[in-house]
């Protein structure tokens, strides 16, 4: 018993490796796209921040702000009262892009035969799942990595956001501010809420990506994301990782718990469906459904 638990993880993680290195590195020009991309949304924050005359200092902390401000509950009352973010979409609809179809590439390529090698369609459904969270959570890194060096550059390292930038230039109403003595609280709740958001999108993606296919995965993902700026429904998981609407900023904003209960069943549910639907799944019959779609 003891052997075929040894074996079981070795080739689970023979799987994994194949992924990180077939799924990461190998695709390193779209993660350096995504720095680009990053790099962009950080460098106008800059622009921004010393174009404003309220503006004398700015942080790291107030990077991750900008980042993670997200857009402002719709009200159909008021006039040009629509604004999705480039900060906060496009970032997260590449890297949907990144995440992408590779679960489906993946299958009819080499990896077939990594596969047939571990014995298991389990063990390759659950290697996806864990490339997915190492997706994310290298996304992020990246993230982080840039606002560091441009914290240190522009002489504003710590991660502490000051309340100027946040009513000055986030869009934050100016009297909750100054009475919110825990912006580094609601600033490290957007970092853990946007990373899981992120996992629970890649998840989906990758489960739908199999069973139905990549490009539905993909528009339901830019859906999501699209529609949190219009809806209050709670089961919208994007809302819960804009600053702008969390129950930390203002008393009627969303409950991050609630949030993360919500994407946590989600991303168990997705998990279980893939299994089941990995563990009869005909690949050549799968294959030739893709390639002569009806």
């Amino acid at each position: 018993m003891v052997s075929g638990r040894c074996d079981y993880m070795h080739m689970l993680m023979l799987q994994i490796k194949y992924d990180i290195r077939e799924g990461i590195v190998q695709q390193w020009k779209k993660y350096a796209v995504l720095c680009v991309v990053y790099i962009a949304c950080i460098i106008h924050f800059i622009m921004l921040c010393r174009a404003n005359r309220h503006i004398d200092t700015y942080t790291c902390g107030d990077m991750v702000m900008w980042m993670f401000d997200g857009v402002k509950k719709f009200d159909a009352g008021a006039r040009n009262n629509v604004d999705i973010s480039s900060v906060y979409i496009l970032p997260n609809i590449f890297i949907a892009y990144i995440i992408g179809n590779y679960v489906i590439k993946d299958l009819y390529g080499y990896g077939k035969d990594i596969l047939i090698r571990t014995g298991s369609r389990i063990k390759w459904w659950l290697s996806k799942c864990i490339w997915c969270v190492l997706t994310s959570c290298m996304c992020y890194a990246m993230l982080y990595v840039i606002i560091i060096i441009a914290g240190i550059c522009t002489g504003g390292f710590i991660f502490v956001p000051t309340k100027e930038v946040c009513y000055s230039l986030l869009h934050m109403d100016k009297q909750l501010i100054i009475d919110n003595p825990n912006l580094t609280g609601l600033m490290a709740s957007m970092m853990v809420m946007s990373l899981v958001m992120t996992i629970t999108f890649g998840i989906i993606q990758i489960a739908v990506g199999l069973i139905v296919s990549p490009t539905i995965s993909y528009i339901i993902v830019v859906s999501f994301l699209v529609v949190g700026a219009f809806s209050d429904n709670p089961l919208v998981i994007s809302i819960y990782c804009m600053a702008l609407r969390s129950g930390m900023y203002s008393p009627g904003g969303y409950n991050m718990w609630l949030g993360l209960l919500i994407m946590a069943v989600i991303i168990m549910c997705c998990i279980i469906a893939g299994t089941l639907y990995a563990r009869r799944m005909d690949i050549i019959s799968k294959k030739q459904e893709w390639q002569n779609p009806e």
